[in-house]
This record gives C-alpha cells, structure tokens and sequence, in this order.
C-alpha cells in the first residue's frame, strides 16, 4: 500500500506546500503539490515526531529539491511531515532541513528533529567542498536565461536538438509546459541526455536551462565566476597536527 504524507516547508511567514502523492490534492483547504518523493522507512520506528531521526530523496529539478538546495535567507527551513493513516492525518516528523546533497538525480534532504535542535548550545555553518548556492540565486550572481530551442529527434532518453548550443547544460534541466527534466549528460553541441524516460515529441519548444555540478572548475570553465564560488575546495581533510579526519 503506497503512503502518502504531506510536507510543510517553513522559512518565516513563507510556507510552501508539498505531497508524495501522484497529484496534487486539497487538505485542510489547502493546496499540496505532487513532488517525486523517496522517504526513509525510520519515522515508522518512532512513536515521537520530535525525536526521530530520518532523510528523504527528492528528484533534481523540482520545486522542493529547489528550496533546500538554496533556501530563502540561507536560513535552515523547519520541515512538518504528516502521514495519512485510517483517523486521518498524523504528524510523524516535526524538525528542519539542514543540507541538501546531490545523488546522481536526486537530491538527498537530510533532517535534523527538534529535540537535536534544542541540544544545540551554538551556531554552526557546515562547510562543504561544493558551492552552497543554487545557480542564478543572488549570492551566486550568474544570469540564467533559457535557451529556446525545439526538439529534432529522440532516441531513449538521448534528445537532438534543431539548433547547436553551448556546452554548459549538463545537471541543468529541459523544460516542456512548464515541467522540468534532468538533463544527465551533453554528449555535444546539438544532444543531450536527460535522467529519466520523458514523454516528448519531436518538433516540440522547448526551453534549455543551464546546470552546474557546484565544483570550482565548473564554476569558472563554465560561467567565470570563480569570485562568487560558494564552497572551500582547498580545506583540509585531515587534521595536520594528528592525521585523524576533520568533522565538516
């Protein structure tokens, strides 16, 4: 039996409204929208939604993998996550976002529940080797425009286009009626090579929308714009003083 749960996203006075669902649907007088969702079976293990300790995956591209890869402010969004059972709907997790990592497609949403929060006696920033900001975001600073291009042939999941563009889509997404496809690959100027099967017709617009892999070569080859890069590729790894790892 499929579960469906709802996902509240808060930063502030702005909420946004998300469900594992097929499709969007109506709660409590509210719209939620279908996002493609793959969720941790431990909020199951737990009775107490302010102690469990989960994570979820959610595909590139869609408008929830969008705001924990860059939220609003670069303030941790609290999170409600609500499961549909036969009395209705039960909140199973109550806590917030605190990092987002790519995973070949999807973006892997780690949780932090209220109680770990409370034990927290200071302010830590997670420092990653990666840029932290989401492309074309304000701290970024890159101006993304779509390319508008139309669709020459299709062959799987490999997509030839009518107009040559440059090399610089990989990890962006192509854009048909306002939904959105990983773009996986760029084998040249005129194909690319999307994640995941689309049901697309030859001849039909469509817009292009650059990606980014958040590495420092990416940042400058790509967009040069190596004085924004949002990460710290060159910190150490290892304690110099006693060789053990360090905790980032």
């Amino acid at each position: 039996m499929t579960v469906t749960e709802l996902y509240q996203v808060s930063v502030f006075d702005d909420v946004w409204r998300f469900t594992s669902a097929q499709q969007d649907c109506q709660v409590d007088g509210l719209q939620w929208l279908s996002q493609p969702i793959h969720r941790s079976a431990t909020i199951e293990q737990s009775s107490d939604p302010l102690k469990v300790d989960t994570n979820f995956e959610v595909a590139a591209g869609c408008e929830l993998a969008a705001l924990v890869l860059n939220p609003p402010l670069n303030i941790a969004p609290t999170l409600t996550i609500r499961r549909r059972e036969i009395t209705g709907w039960r909140t199973v997790f109550t806590g917030r976002i605190v990092a987002g990592v790519w995973n070949e497609g999807w973006v892997k949403v780690e949780l932090e529940p209220v109680q770990t929060q409370m034990q927290v006696t200071g302010l830590v920033e997670v420092v990653s080797p990666l840029c932290r900001y989401d492309l074309g975001s304000r701290k970024c600073g890159v101006t993304v425009q779509p390319y508008i291009n139309a669709i020459a042939a299709i062959s799987g999941n490999q997509i030839t286009l009518d107009l040559p563009v440059p090399l610089q889509f990989q990890y962006g997404y192509l854009r048909v009626n306002n939904e959105n496809h990983f773009i996986e690959s760029q084998v040249s100027s005129t194909a690319l090579v999307l994640l995941h099967h689309a049901a697309l017709d030859v001849g039909a617009r469509i817009e292009l929308i650059q990606g980014c892999d958040r590495t420092m070569p990416c940042c400058a080859e790509r967009f040069n714009n190596i004085l924004n890069f949002g990460g710290a590729a060159h910190l150490p790894t290892k304690n110099p003083y006693t060789g053990d790892p360090i905790d980032r």
